[in-house]
């Protein structure tokens, strides 16, 4: 999926239109399910299709557990909005650039590429490193669905902040992170409406995957 600062990247722009909401509960969320103890998509809500040869991310199912979370809760529309930004990168590398993961170390050059391109969305979308996350309570109901490991999240944000990788790119470069948090931008506002009209939802079936 997309990389940590893509999500901050996109997540940051969503928040100009939320105004005063809790920003770093907000964030929190919006990276969470890549922190999670998971090795079997649950953090991702990934499921299968009813013909079992489709897989999505569960948008209906996540509205359908915490229909007043999502609502009142920051954490949770930020983790909502991750899972749609995480549809819109599977159709934008996938489908519209043809990426092909299953030749060996063809994922690992990508995140090699999510290294290089760390500074350069930094800079150009002015980022500001998580220093101190919100702590999950117990019972959350979303350490239900699986646990999380913050202090390691934030860990790796800050490393990505520090770090200054050097090489060339394999193959995701500057123009294609902007594109993706252009195309990601407009979805998650779209979402935000659809949460308050109750309709026009991102259609997790229209954007499963094989």
């Amino acid at each position: 999926m997309g990389s940590r600062l893509m999500h901050l990247a996109i997540s940051v722009s969503v928040l100009n239109e939320l105004p005063g909401v809790d920003r770093n509960r907000f964030l929190l969320g919006s990276l969470l399910p890549d922190a999670a103890f998971d090795g079997n998509g649950r953090s991702h809500w990934k499921i299968y299709l009813s013909d079992g040869q489709k897989r999505t991310y569960d948008l209906r199912g996540f509205r359908a557990l915490f229909p007043e979370q999502i609502k009142s809760d920051p954490l949770y529309l930020g983790y909502y909005l991750h899972l749609v930004q995480d549809l819109m990168f599977r159709r934008f590398v996938y489908y519209t650039h043809r990426w092909d993961p299953y030749p060996t170390g063809n994922v690992e050059r990508l995140h090699r590429d999510y290294a290089l391109l760390n500074p350069y969305i930094i800079g150009k979308y002015r980022l500001e490193c998580l220093t101190e996350a919100p702590r999950l309570t117990e019972p959350e109901p979303l350490t239900r669905v699986c646990a999380y490991d913050l202090p390691a999240l934030l860990r790796e944000l800050q490393a990505d902040f520090i770090n200054r990788p050097e090489g060339e790119f394999f193959f995701f470069q500057p123009g294609m992170a902007d594109d993706y948090i252009s195309l990601s931008v407009p979805a998650c506002l779209s979402g935000l409406d659809a949460l308050q009209t109750g309709g026009g939802f991102v259609d997790e079936i229209a954007l499963a995957w094989s």
